[in-house]
């Protein structure tokens, strides 16, 4: 198929052309709407009074310090904006969260079988941008603290408190995908897309054998070749 072929048919079928790369352009949204994503993840760990992690304390007795990661979640959890992770394996970024963030107790078990061995919280976050991951990141730490604090002093513990320890001290912030140049290199790959597409759709149209309608067939008052019409004459008699 030549060129100027090619011309003559999105001559004839320029509508298909134009509402398919209408189509295109309306569904640009979603490309241009989608925000960059960062994420991170950090485990805050409860400290034995004498200093050690709880899980080196002699004779592995941190049940008790397990209990009260599990208490400080709950706390941490209650009446705030935090996602509820269902797989404490998973990840926010994986399960397509892409606003919020996540304080989990560190499940050493599986889906059906969960152990919670650790007095570790898992923290997890993902937001638009790096500065704000770091923000929300600090802010959930602190209120993890607070709230251990907050849980002794209602039992009464004036000395040897318990205190956390957040591994690692800086956590690596990742980048999820969606800058502006992605996001512009996406646009025009999803028009050319749909340019290509509303192209082929109207060659396919006019490339189709159009039907012909049989006219119509009128009465006609011929006769059949050697018939002749008889003039009929009567007599009457008198």
């Amino acid at each position: 198929m030549t060129a100027a072929i090619l011309l003559r048919i999105l001559g004839r079928r320029w509508y298909i052309v134009a509402i398919g790369i209408a189509i295109g352009l309306a569904s640009l949204g979603a490309v241009r709407s989608a925000e960059p994503v960062y994420w991170t993840k950090a485990e805050v760990t409860f400290v034995a009074p004498d200093r050690e992690p709880a899980y080196w304390i002699p004779g592995d007795d941190y049940a008790s310090l397990v209990d009260f990661a599990a208490m400080v979640e709950r706390r941490a959890n209650y009446n705030s904006a935090s996602v509820d992770l269902t797989l404490s394996s998973g990840t926010l970024y994986g399960a397509g969260v892409r606003h919020g963030y996540s304080v989990t107790l560190l499940n050493s078990g599986g889906q059906w079988a969960k152990s919670f061995r650790w007095p570790v919280l898992s923290v997890q976050v993902v937001d638009s941008s790096a500065q704000k991951v770091k923000d929300v990141l600090k802010n959930v730490v602190d209120s993890i603290n607070e709230a251990s604090v907050v849980l002794q002093q209602e039992a009464g513990v004036q000395q040897a408190l318990i205190t956390t320890l957040t591994s690692p001290s800086s956590p690596e912030i990742v980048f999820g995908g969606g800058t502006q140049i992605n996001r512009v290199k996406g646009a025009v790959f999803w028009v050319g897309i749909a340019a290509t597409l509303s192209i082929l759709a109207a060659v396919i149209v006019d490339s189709r054998p159009r039907r012909r309608r049989n006219p119509p067939k009128r009465a006609s008052n011929a006769r059949p070749p050697g018939i002749h019409r008889t003039k009929v004459t009567s007599h009457v008699p008198g």
